[in-house]
């Protein structure tokens, strides 16, 4: 048989399996539609206004007033509520009702009238750090403008000095927006997970079937014609999802490509190729569906953490930056990043192009040898097993245990994968903060000023000067060719401006396809122009004492501000309710494959008392264990845990007694479920919050349980928040177990004829 024909008859036989399943259409069709649509919807702002703050007014003086004034005239902030003292403001930020607290300390307008020293303090919760830290930024900003100038600048203009100003460009992003930055990230990767999903089970389920060599015959053995026949539906269909993503941003959102669109468009299509093939190879390599559909979700789901796209790489261990350099999403996102936001040269693309055609050919050769090796040996996987469930409790509940335990495929994901991800996860935010970004330099004065400033800045974590650059126009070539990530321009004659109190500054330019790093360079810049002015002003200000009002940021509940320490424990509530829901939608798929699977009323509550149990003990060792050894913010409220937990579990063991039962075979609990891990994180309202969502979304969200337990669990863990302070979230939680216990146990318990089994 020729190639052409043999590759056409893998591809019709494809396509009339995919006719015969709902599952897998579903797969194709319904949920990237879903996936696509909730991300464009709840990023589609861009930005958030209105961050609700509390304001504790100690002073209550016409000073203390105007300051409150000000802050209420920020669009940022809303200004939420006054309470008389800080107790009663902290309570406030443990209940989730306000995310950052401005404090105006008593006598603050006497010690200015005076000429001494005091502090507003912004407290904000950098559990929330994305949302508050915005807050904090915005606070500090208003207060400062409205208070007089701070010492530095009441010196300057006592002797003639004006501080240089900081100006923050962000290159392809300017309004420094959410939808182009974590939407464009976001999308791709979540739609690589789905079709890593779907080209591992078309693959997979002829093995798992005994249909490999049939297969393979119907397309005269060629090995290769047949497997491109096969994933070629997968990788064409999430291809045009991501072309139709693309022109929805480029087109109807006006985030235009920077580059050549039909160079993005077609590394889009590569790197999708090469999802499909490494699926393949997964298969070929693992010779278990079960185990190829985790690993699969495994390492496509890293995407988002390890490629580098929020913290930099720069300082993080060998294992994460060889495990970055492993993964295709991150050539595809810096490639992205490059001809979307950028516009780079096409040269500055090749390295992680040829890249992306190595997981494109690499992975494809060892699939067909691996599937061609398999389909002669005539092997089959040993068939998991599950007896009838007993009808008493107490027996249902041993005999569920026992089949976990028994089921490799069930166990790893319930157990192992929770224990994995305790460390693995983790070592991607290892560093909490950027690190040494590469700058390029120009230093257009060439003064003992710039030279301290340069100094300064070279000093910090957060800024290694790569490279000093002759022109501007150098230098950003340099940030157009990614060889550095910001460029920092010292205007000419700055020293000479500040020594005749004249406005002078500096300028940032960063990538805007990175926005977390933009917040840290231009506070490591402020920071080193503070050090630089104060080395020309110390001999004055030692003989000169001018009291200052100054403005503080405190961090709250992730004292190091550290961005792991804000990220993973909310992830965790994520990752642990993957892990149970995965594994009981995987149960009861197994009930269905082996026969009856109703149950009694009392069986029934074994099963979901046995994953309750289950589910609290693997979260008590992840909030325990995990959050001691990754020296995480812990322990706040231990016996509001202790009862949480078990509603947590609770819920989603309940959901996924629901869903498994939808499926006829246990592989399409991995299959259909992995790939919506990243829009659920995402609509817990950690990383971006309800405020900016539309209030349908945030309404239907709610009957996830991660929405309610990732934040409910932070506020106990981090915040030591109170029974009563987060009693509409236990609330809700517990309404969320009892609907899906009340819709399982109708599903599961109802006394009617067995359905007949879906076709596969």
């Amino acid at each position: 048989m020729s190639f052409p024909r043999a590759f056409a008859a893998s591809l019709r036989r494809e396509l009339a399996l995919l006719a015969r399943s709902r599952w897998d259409l579903f797969l194709l069709v319904g949920l990237p539609l879903v996936a696509v649509v909730t991300l464009a919807l709840m990023f589609r702002p861009g930005s958030f206004n209105q961050v609700p703050i509390a304001v504790v007014d100690a002073d209550h003086s016409a000073l203390s007033r105007a300051l409150v004034r000000a802050l209420q005239a920020t669009p940022k902030l809303q200004v939420t509520a006054s309470p008389v003292a800080l107790p009663e403001a902290m309570a406030l930020m443990r209940a989730d009702r306000a995310y950052a607290v401005v404090y105006l300390p008593p006598g603050l307008e006497d010690h200015k009238a005076r000429r001494e020293d005091d502090a507003v303090i912004v407290y904000f919760n950098a559990a929330f750090q994305t949302v508050a830290s915005q807050a904090a930024d915005a606070a500090q900003a208003a207060v400062q403008q409205a208070l007089a100038p701070p010492r530095l600048q009441e010196l300057a203009h006592l002797i003639g000095f004006h501080p240089p100003k900081v100006q923050v460009s962000i290159i392809g992003n300017p309004q420094a927006s959410f939808e182009l930055f974590l939407e464009t990230l976001a999308t791709p990767l979540v739609l690589a997970m789905l079709l890593g999903c779907a080209a591992v089970y078309a693959v997979g389920r002829e093995w798992a079937d005994g249909t490999l060599a049939t297969w393979l015959q119907a397309s005269g053995r060629r090995t290769f014609a047949a497997l491109l026949g096969k994933l070629l539906p997968y990788v064409l269909v999430f291809w045009l999802w991501g072309v139709a993503f693309t022109l929805y941003l480029a087109g109807m959102r006006d985030w235009h490509v920077a580059g050549p669109l039909g160079y993005l468009l077609l590394v889009q299509f590569i790197f999708y190729a090469g999802v499909g093939a490494l699926s393949a190879m997964l298969v070929a390599l693992l010779k278990d569906l079960d185990t190829a559909l985790s690993v699969s979700a495994f390492y496509l789901g890293s995407g988002l953490s390890f490629a580098g796209a929020t913290l930099t790489l720069n300082g993080s261990p060998l294992f994460v930056r060889a495990w970055s350099a492993v993964l295709p999403s991150t050539s595809y996102v810096q490639i992205q990043e490059q001809q979307w936001v950028m516009g780079s040269p096409l040269a500055s693309s090749a390295v992680p192009l040829a890249i992306l055609l190595a997981f494109v050919a690499v992975p494809m050769a060892v699939a067909v040898w691996g599937l061609a090796r398999l389909a002669r040996t005539g092997a089959r996987p040993m068939p998991l097993r599950a007896a009838p469930t007993p009808e008493r409790w107490l027996g249902a509940l041993a005999q569920t245990l026992h089949t976990v335990a028994i089921n490799r495929p069930i166990v790893l994901t319930a157990v192992a994968a929770v224990v994995l991800y305790g460390f693995y996860y983790p070592s991607a935010y290892s560093i909490q903060t950027v690190v040494k970004i590469p700058v390029a330099v120009v230093d257009l004065d060439h003064s003992p000023l710039s030279r301290s400033l340069l100094r300064h800045l070279d000093a910090t974590r957060v800024v290694r000067v790569a490279t000093q650059a002759d022109s501007i126009a150098e230098a950003q070539q340099l940030l157009r060719a990614d060889a550095v990530d910001g460029v920092i321009v010292v205007a000419s004659g700055l020293q000479a401006s500040v020594l005749k109190g004249q406005p002078g500054g500096v300028s940032v330019d960063i990538k805007g396809a990175y926005l977390v790093r933009a917040r840290f360079v231009g506070e490591a810049l402020r920071g080193a122009i503070g050090g630089a002015m104060q080395d020309i002003v110390r001999p004055i200000a030692s003989i000169a004492h001018v009291g200052r009002i100054t403005v503080h940021q405190r961090a709250l509940f992730n004292p190091d501000n550290g961005y792991g320490s804000y990220v993973v424990p909310g992830v965790a509530s994520v990752i642990l309710q993957a892990t149970l829901l995965f594994a009981v939608a995987m149960f009861m798929g197994l009930k269905r494959e082996c026969g009856p699977w109703r149950m009694s009323h009392r069986a029934f509550l074994g099963t979901w008392s046995a994953f309750t149990l289950l589910g609290s003990l693997m979260s008590g060792f992840f909030f325990g264990f995990i959050f001691w050894y990754q020296d995480y913010p812990r322990g706040g409220n231990f016996w509001g845990l202790l009862l949480c937990v078990p509603l947590f579990a609770a819920s989603v063991s309940a959901l996924g007694l629901l869903v498994g039962s939808l499926f006829e075979r246990h592989e399409r609990s991995m299959q259909i479920l992995a790939g919506t891990s990243i829009p659920v994180f995402f609509l817990s309202g950690l990383s971006w919050p309800f405020l900016a969502m539309p209030p349908l979304m945030v309404a239907l969200a709610q009957l996830i349980p991660s929405t309610t337990a990732v934040l409910m669990f932070v506020q106990l863990n981090a915040m030591g928040a109170s029974l009563a302070e987060i009693a509409p979230k236990v609330t809700t939680l517990a309404l969320i177990a009892l609907l899906y216990g009340a819709a399982a146990w109708l599903r599961l318990t109802r006394a009617s004829e067995q359905p007949a089994t879906a076709p596969a």
